[in-house]
């Protein structure tokens, strides 16, 4: 009997340490970013043999990224990739932690679902990293450099946004 205790008691511990929650609550991110922003420039991009163009759109403490990729040939290998031109698209968290924007997110489809394996382009996690380098509120400008690539990227706001929680 004391066996059988003992067994579900473990079971119990187990399962609970295991498992987590999706969060409860939205939080409201930050005022600045809320909105769509967007690359429409790219610094010599005529002499790059590939390049990526972003837009996002900040919703409270969520990211909604559209990666629009360009390249001259085909580095990646694979049908998917023989078209000069191809959008990834991917959905998430950030946060801003002194002067880094750090984003934490999946690939997901078009319509910023599930994306399953196996589908052209990246899947899985999409986690990235960013120096602002400055914003101008007058101009909507947000300029940011990443971390993995070094490249800065001017994004220019289109559309200005507000963080409206529901509460429940």
């Amino acid at each position: 009997m004391m066996k059988n205790v003992f067994l579900t008691l473990c079971f119990l511990l187990l399962l609970s340490s295991a498992c987590t929650f999706n969060k409860k609550e939205q939080a409201s991110g930050v005022d600045y970013f809320q909105g769509k922003w967007s690359e429409d420039t790219v610094e010599n991009k005529a002499q790059l043999v590939s390049y990526q163009q972003h837009d996002f759109k900040f919703t409270c403490d969520s990211f909604y990224l559209q990666i629009k990729s360009y390249a001259k040939v085909n580095l990646n290998g694979g049908v998917c990739y023989d078209k000069n031109s191809w959008t990834e698209y991917t959905k998430g968290y950030y946060q801003l932690v002194g002067d880094t924007l750090k984003l934490e997110g999946n690939f997901v489809s078009d319509k910023y679902k599930f994306k399953p394996e196996g589908s052209c382009y990246r899947v899985g996690k999409y986690q990235e990293n960013f120096v602002v380098v400055n914003k101008g509120k007058l101009l909507d400008l947000l300029l940011i450099k990443s971390l993995q690539t070094n490249l800065v990227h001017q994004l220019k706001r289109t559309e200005k946004g507000v963080c409206i929680i529901k509460e429940d």
